[in-house]
């Protein structure tokens, strides 16, 4: 698998522009290369599951490269001008373009992140014991523009708090976060459950809030998205797409060393400095187990994968503010759900589990060209 790069600013505009208003790049006869958008520029191990299934072979016939881009809007424009075959986590502001009018050609197949990945986090002495005491506070956020915010927006509403009685601080990620929290510029913080496990290996002692009850079943949804024209005319391409990104899940969540050992081969510029390979290593491990919860097959009340129920679809809009305004039923489709689901699902993740990843690049470099997975 490669990285590739694309094209940006003026271009992306102009791309989107054409493909919002019918003008489509024609679809191949056939294609057996799919490139993947991630909506971030960081191959964080943590995410590993959209770039190791290519190297291990988890893809048939297909060969996937992933795009790497400047977040989920630029990810999603590239998808609608024909430079990108499938996005991820672009769910938000699709849905959000759709609710101002615009028409996007867009299908979501599969969901497969389903589950409430934001949290509320506050110092260990904090007088903040739940959602209504957030009431007049400094709530910190990555940025402005932050995915959690529809969340938090949701969730204070079902605790009987205005949006408007809190205030809203972009303090950034990691050690910006933590000292924004530490030195009280603000009384909360909001982020996602990945960054709190990381504020924890900081050594940044954090007291995560529950939420409202009437919010605990509430799922958020990310999403594999495909071009509507391209999915339709090459159905068998996209369901080997989502086979090994779902094969690349389990990888994942069964052998999570294993998954950050490749990430690190395929992206060593990823791995941190300051600390030991090994700790590094052990740190991600941990942060996968935390997010696996939300990734395995029965996240949802369902035991599919890819599936997204359509309750969940309605309270999703609502976390979103879009209530009224989208209806997310006319853009996901459950058709090729049973084909995705249809492999030996023990066999392969008995495979995954017995993965044993050498230690040396080159190394791993000979032992990837051996693998033969059960597909």
């Amino acid at each position: 698998m490669r990285v590739i790069a694309l094209f940006r600013d003026a271009a992306v505009a102009a791309c989107f522009a054409l493909a919002t208003t019918g003008g489509f790049l024609p679809a191949s006869a056939q294609q057996t290369t799919a490139v993947l958008g991630a909506s971030s520029r960081s191959f964080n191990p943590g995410f590993a599951n959209m770039w190791i299934g290519g190297p291990l072979g988890l893809f048939g016939a297909v060969t996937p490269e992933v795009a790497p881009t400047n977040g989920a809007s630029e990810n999603l424009q590239l998808m609608l001008a024909g430079q990108i075959t499938m996005s991820t986590g672009t769910q938000d502001v699709a849905f959000t373009s759709v609710s101002e009018g615009r028409k996007l050609p867009i299908v979501i197949p599969c969901v497969y992140l389903r589950g409430n990945l934001h949290r509320v986090s506050v110092l260990p002495d904090s007088p903040i014991k739940d959602y209504t005491g957030l009431k007049g506070m400094r709530v910190g956020v990555p940025t402005l523009a932050y995915g959690g915010i529809g969340y938090l927006k949701f969730a204070l509403r079902h605790a009987g708090v205005s949006e408007d009685d809190i205030s809203l601080v972009a303090v950034g990620d990691g050690q910006q976060a933590a000292a924004a929290l530490t030195s009280r510029r603000i009384d909360a913080l909001t982020n996602a459950d990945v960054d709190v496990a990381r504020l924890q290996k900081l050594s940044v002692p954090v007291r995560v809030l529950d939420p409202p009850d009437s919010v605990r079943k509430s799922l958020i949804a990310y999403v594999y998205m495909f071009r509507k024209d391209w999915y339709a005319g090459h159905k068998t391409e996209a369901l080997a797409i989502l086979q090994g990104l779902i094969r690349s899940i389990i990888v994942l969540t069964e052998n999570p060393e294993a998954a950050v050992k490749i990430s690190y081969f395929m992206h060593p510029e990823s791995i941190p400095s300051g600390i030991s390979l090994e700790q590094a290593i052990k740190n991600e491990v941990d942060v996968i187990k935390l997010r696996a919860p939300l990734i395995v097959r029965n996240s949802a009340g369902t035991d599919k994968w890819c599936d997204f129920p359509k309750e969940a679809w309605t309270d999703f809009v609502d976390i979103l503010g879009l209530k009224g305004k989208v209806d997310a039923s006319e853009f996901y489709t459950d058709e090729l759900i049973a084909k995705i689901n249809a492999f030996d699902e023990d066999k392969f993740r008995a495979w995954a589990r017995d993965l044993k990843v050498p230690d040396t690049d080159a190394d791993i470099a000979a032992w990837l060209k051996q693998q033969h997975p059960p597909l």
